[in-house]
């Protein structure tokens, strides 16, 4: 959860103070220059602002029709890529349309001139490659649903699909230069399709600030320290990621439309068989090993970024299954990344409610931010 807070201040430093209760602008890319000439000659030439197309968040600027015919032909190739998410933090992490780096013929912005610096120095390291394909064939379909249905009957069977909401409070343990510092966090889910996420940590004069970040089918926004910002479209997908891979939520969702389950060959660790199950739900895509012995999901593997931006994979490990309102839940976790100790992705589970009384208001989007 880490990774998601460092996306929660990236947000907010990328609005201004206004910026809150006013609607998402139009930014000029690149402060004008043109996109397909930058790409085909590699040179700057600026636009006019009379032949122009507007894209996403961005209106790009063609020094003639013809350049503009031809963005307009193949507009991925030209356009800013990753939705104008920095490309060393992405996630929910805005870029400034004019601080960008052009590499492997594809444009991309940055948040800072830290995360520009960065990303020229080792590209590879921040740009995910494509995901492969799911395992095709109704037997891994099959197979996959079969590990998904004994995992669900060790998590507590039929109760599992009769959670309409579930609220998690864990803490995790932050190292601030020399000092190491408890983030406490809240987790809540209402089913099927809402999460929230509360931080509450120290401000560097020590007091208590809290973050809450919101995802419904229709929004996702960011609020803190008496103000709401809003999300871009863009940052939906690490959202999604993060909340829906939680066990109980990926169990819990199994049965949704779009939710797609695919079995991958069996592995062992540390002496325990494990089957294993792709599972693919919105942005999420993950792969879950499940004890082959007792049906306990024991770990799940997702590709993601670290705190320093770098995409790698996460193993996230579970530990400590204690009964939570009669289900079988882990309360603590163990994370790797890239086979190296990531203790900013671990935590332990202080409280675990199932079916609490949940206020709606926490989900509903405030009308503007408040002063």
């Amino acid at each position: 959860m880490k990774r998601l807070l460092l996306v929660i201040f990236a947000v907010l430093a990328s609005f201004p103070a206004a910026a809150a209760a006013q609607p998402p602008q139009i930014a000029e890319a690149l402060d004008g220059v043109d996109t397909v000439v930058l790409l085909q000659q590699g040179k700057e030439v600026f636009g006019k602002s009379a032949i122009s197309v507007e894209r996403g968040r961005f209106r790009y600027l063609f020094s003639t029709p013809d350049t503009k015919a031809t963005f307009e032909r193949d507009p991925a190739k030209y356009e800013i890529q990753l939705g104008g998410m920095c490309a060393r933090m992405g996630g929910g992490a805005s870029g400034n349309p004019s601080d960008y780096y052009v590499y492997e013929g594809k444009i991309y912005i940055f948040g800072s001139d830290d995360c520009r610096k960065r990303f020229i120095a080792a590209p590879e390291k921040f740009l995910a490659k494509p995901a492969p394909a799911m395992p095709a064939g109704a037997a891994a379909a099959t197979r996959g649903r079969e590990i998904l249905d004994k995992a669900v009957a060790a998590m507590g069977g039929a109760a599992v699909d009769k959670v309409t909401a579930y609220a998690e409070t864990a803490s995790q343990v932050q190292r601030r230069g020399e000092t190491d510092v408890t983030i406490e966090t809240r987790t809540i889910w209402r089913f099927p399709g809402e999460a929230r996420l509360e931080r509450t940590m120290p401000n560097m004069q020590g007091a208590p600030m809290t973050f809450a970040t919101v995802l419904t089918p229709s929004a996702q926004w960011t609020a803190g320290q008496g103000r709401v910002y809003p999300m871009p479209a863009d940052a939906r997908a690490a959202l999604e990621q993060t909340f829906w891979r939680h066990p109980l939520a990926v169990l819990r969702l199994r049965k949704e439309a779009g939710f797609k389950a695919a079995a991958l060959p069996s592995t062992t660790a540390d002496g325990t068989a494990l089957d294993r199950v792709r599972v693919k739900y919105a942005a999420m895509d993950a792969i879950f090993a499940v004890d082959a012995k007792t049906g306990r999901l024991f770990s799940a593997e997702v590709r993601d970024r670290n705190r320093d931006g770098e995409v790698g994979t996460y193993t996230i490990i579970y530990t400590d299954y204690r009964d939570a309102g009669g289900l079988m839940l882990p309360h603590a976790t163990r994370a790797l990344f890239d086979g190296k100790p990531d203790p900013s992705q671990s935590s332990t589970v202080k409280a675990a409610e199932v079916n609490p009384k949940v206020d709606p208001q926490l989900f509903t989007k405030p009308a503007e931010a408040t002063r």
